[in-house]
């Protein structure tokens, strides 16, 4: 899912248990505030987000919603909360300028194995509190994280080890009677 703040210094996001939506913390200057995913052709699909929240510096702040992903809010500095979906373990933000973007996976999610998980150019993955796992990028434009779950992992092993046995069994006679030959 994607993001597009008009202007940000930092952007926070944890998954939620489970895999299957987000949380967002995003500071912007600004008046505007669109809520987006790519299309398939790389268009801006508006984003279905729930309670969001623009807090500036001494509190909630009204804002309107003008429809189709966009708010609007008197222009300054805030922070931009919200929660969002999350399909197929797939996150993805882009943004207009470079930000700073912290994700946080909880415990039972996790990247590393390079089959089944994926961190976008610039990620440094790194073990956070409480079993969780922090992905930081610094000045980036856009982020994306392919993440699984044990039972994902499990399946692949299980998987990849029938494969193999079944490639062993019927090649095993092919490389004797090769051997036999010589």
């Amino acid at each position: 899912m994607t993001c597009t703040p008009a202007a940000a210094e930092d952007a926070a996001f944890r998954v939620l248990p489970g895999g299957t939506a987000y949380e967002a913390s995003v500071q912007v200057t600004a008046s505007e505030y669109t809520f987006w995913s790519p299309g398939p052709l790389g268009e801006r699909v508006p984003l279905r987000v729930d309670d969001v929240e623009v807090l500036g510096p001494t509190g909630p702040v009204e804002y309107r919603d003008r429809g189709r992903g966009v708010i609007t809010f008197p222009e300054g500095n805030y922070t931009i909360s919200y929660r969002a979906p999350l399909r197929d373990n797939h996150f993805v933000a882009a943004f207009d300028t470079p930000y700073a973007v912290t994700l946080v996976l909880p415990p039972g999610l996790d990247v590393k194995n390079p089959f089944l998980g994926m961190v976008s150019r610039g990620g440094i993955t790194s073990p956070g509190p409480d079993g969780t796992l922090e992905i930081t990028w610094d000045q980036v434009r856009a982020v994306e994280v392919r993440f699984y779950t044990p039972e994902r992992e499990l399946l692949l092993t299980t998987f990849g080890t029938i494969w193999l046995a079944v490639a062993i069994v019927l090649l095993l006679p092919f490389f004797v009677s090769w051997k036999r030959d010589d």
